[in-house]
């Protein structure tokens, strides 16, 4: 499925858990647009390990942290990428089309924290893109990167 999106996202606040050195928290805000698209926007928050493709590697927990504005649902589905078809039980942010929410995602230093960003359309689920979280040097910056048709 090809639908045009447009993405708003803030560069994440990273908070380093005080008892797990290892463990980081990324807040961020986050907004898509669909043009045309009448439905809520479904977003997912997870973890993939360093160096694995987010375009088909499935986290193992999709589901956000904290989210302190907005609905969260289950999603038992199966979600349509471009070239990959996945089977997912998450909790997920629930968004109308062109709003924003504001997320959160626990994460080890050794993985890349993602964003699914999916709709509901003719019955099923379809997963549109993904947004990872790039560490940027040996800090704490990590910016987000757009990853489209995947």
């Amino acid at each position: 499925m090809r639908e045009n999106f447009s993405v708003s996202i803030t560069t994440p606040s990273v908070y380093i858990d005080s008892i797990k050195s290892q463990s980081l928290y990324l807040c961020f805000y986050i907004k898509v647009n669909v043009p045309g698209y009448l439905g809520n926007i479904f977003l997912a928050t997870g973890a993939i390990p360093l160096g694995a493709n987010p375009c088909t590697y499935l986290p193992p927990s999709l589901s956000p942290t904290h989210m302190p504005y907005g609905a969260v649902e289950l999603l038992n589905a199966t979600v349509y990428g471009e070239n990959e078809t996945f089977k997912i039980s998450a909790s997920i942010a629930v968004v109308s089309n062109g709003h924003g929410v504001i997320l959160s995602r626990g994460f080890n230093i050794t993985e890349i924290p993602v964003v699914w960003i999916m709709i509901l359309k003719d019955h099923h689920i379809y997963r549109l893109g993904v947004i990872e979280f790039v560490r940027v040097g040996e800090g704490l910056l990590y910016l987000p990167k757009i990853v489209e048709r995947c």
